[in-house]
């Protein structure tokens, strides 16, 4: 009866319903069996039950109460089923071979130009296949060098498997996977970082690899070690936005009671930020520790499914880093909008923002018979503006609280001046570097992200921004109780 009880729990059935259309979407891109015309209409076919089940299915995988599980929630429910609902799309339309090359064990080193990340969504598109052609070259001449082929892929791609079932190799070479390999492909497809090692692998100056380390070092320190400081930071930040929070002027009336400065309104305009600077970093080091989380679980099922799954069914290489390189390319190290959101904060979502959103933008605008650069500018709209969507889907279905389009108007204030950057660096001999690039980026995204930010701070029970740290907290050391509610309401400011 308990076994029953937990067969139909909400929350697995709920992830049950959210994985099946895209486990056979994505078993179907196998490459015996995309040589079935019918297998393309399957997918197709599977695309509006994909996308409703994913929002269907969305309150059953929520975490309750909604007011203490914001950080939770927001990565583990709202952002899954958004990705969830552009890989419906993108296995559902996508056509061609599906494996791409082996992520690199050199470390990609970037010239300052390379670096550099365009926001025009042709470039975009042309930055996959260029970045996998030139990964495929990088790959084969290492080969060449090391007399061996390295591989770290959760399908089985030992060298056998991958002759048998090369998308270039003729129909009548294909050979049908057995249940194991299909397995392995489908779980491989459906966790691939970033589509790393996939046809559509997001160009090199896009993900900062690590250099190659060991396991052990990978788990300890750049994991385990990195969520601790990540906690620490985090729970710093939060501490210092609850006492500003709950403080009648904020920011600026803690710095007056600390230093007894006079009545200052430059000192008030930039404390003003202060709050928002650090639910930022709040929300920021949140993410960070759910995707450790999430590397620790593959961690655990390759070590695990190495040694006690079935052969056919395991994993046929070790676990590799190089497959989980940082969540977000150091964004603070940005000296453009266009670099920040490219090459930083867009890329873990790139390929969802450039498939779903800027292609369809960009192929309307040259249906309509606009020029090159309003297609552009298209398909660049159409990125931030799901990109927004997104964030905005992601609040407002995890909280009980009203919440209103300050974060879409954010997303496209900052596509208007990544336009404007675009125009000054083509006309102009400007160029966006150095301490003025980090001052203009960092200056525009606090103004125009003031008011989201401030909305993640009312509008949604602030405390539960803390619920990912407070895991982590008990995990090392029982910190948790700690760190609730320690400053108490005050009057006219938000309060539950």
């Amino acid at each position: 009866m308990h076994f029953f009880e937990y067969l139909t729990h909400p929350k697995l059935l709920g992830h049950a319903g959210l994985m099946i259309p895209l486990t056979i979407q994505a078993a179907l891109l196998h490459p015996y069996y995309q040589q079935n015309v019918t297998s393309s209409v399957v997918r197709r076919s599977l695309i509006p039950i994909a996308v409703i089940m994913a929002f269907v299915t969305a309150p059953m995988r929520k975490w309750l109460p909604l007011e203490d599980s914001m950080m939770v929630n927001f990565c583990f429910v709202s952002l899954v089923t958004f990705h969830a609902t552009c890989l419906a799309f993108e296995y559902g339309l996508h056509e061609g071979p599906v494996l791409g090359p082996k992520c690199e064990l050199e470390e990609v080193e970037l010239s300052g130009e390379e670096n550099h990340t365009s926001i025009s969504p042709e470039d975009l598109i042309k930055s996959q296949s260029i970045g996998t052609t030139e990964a495929r070259k990088r790959t084969n001449n290492h080969a060449s060098t090391d007399g061996e082929t390295k591989s770290t892929t959760m399908t089985g791609d030992s060298s056998e498997s991958n002759v048998k079932n090369s998308p270039t190799k003729k129909k009548e070479q294909l050979v049908k996977p057995s249940t194991g390999e299909l397995v392995r492909f489908v779980l491989w497809l459906l966790f691939s970082p970033r589509g790393l090692e996939c046809q559509w692998a997001p160009h090199p100056s896009i993900v900062t690899f690590r250099k190659p380390i060991s396991t052990s070092t990978f788990i300890l320190r750049e994991t385990l070690g990195r969520v601790f400081v990540l906690h620490a930071y985090g729970t710093v930040c939060w501490a210092l936005a609850t006492c500003a929070f709950h403080h009648p002027q904020g920011f600026y009336g803690i710095i007056k009671d600390v230093t007894g400065l006079s009545e200052s309104s430059v000192i008030k305009f930039f404390a003003g930020y202060g709050t928002s600077f650090c639910i930022g970093a709040c929300m920021w080091t949140g993410l960070e520790i759910a995707a450790a989380g999430m590397n620790l679980f593959e961690f655990l099922l390759y070590s695990i499914g190495r040694r006690f799954l079935p052969v056919s069914w395991a994993p046929e290489k070790p676990f590799n880093p190089r497959r989980y390189p940082p969540l977000f390319s150091k964004p603070w190290e940005s000296k453009s909008m266009s670099e920040f959101w490219g090459r930083g904060w867009h890329a873990l979502f790139r390929r969802d923002l450039t498939f779903c959103g800027a292609l369809p933008a960009f192929k309307l605008a040259a249906m309509l018979g606009f020029g090159k650069q309003v297609q552009k500018l298209s398909g660049l709209m159409g990125a931030m503006f799901l990109s927004g969507l997104m964030h905005e889907y992601a609040i407002a279905s995890i909280s009980w609280e009203k919440t209103g389009p300050q974060i879409i108007f954010f997303f496209m204030e900052c596509a208007i001046v990544m336009a404007v950057e675009n125009l000054i660096e083509k006309h102009t001999k400007i160029r966006f570097k150095g301490i003025w690039g980090t001052i203009w980026t960092f200056g525009f995204l606090m103004y125009f992200g003031k008011p989201g930010l401030d909305l993640c701070g009312a509008g949604v029970k602030f405390f539960s921004l803390l619920d990912l740290h407070t895991l982590v907290g008990d995990a090392f050391g029982g910190t948790s109780e700690a760190l609730q509610y320690q400053a108490g309401p005050v009057e006219g400011q938000y309060q539950r």
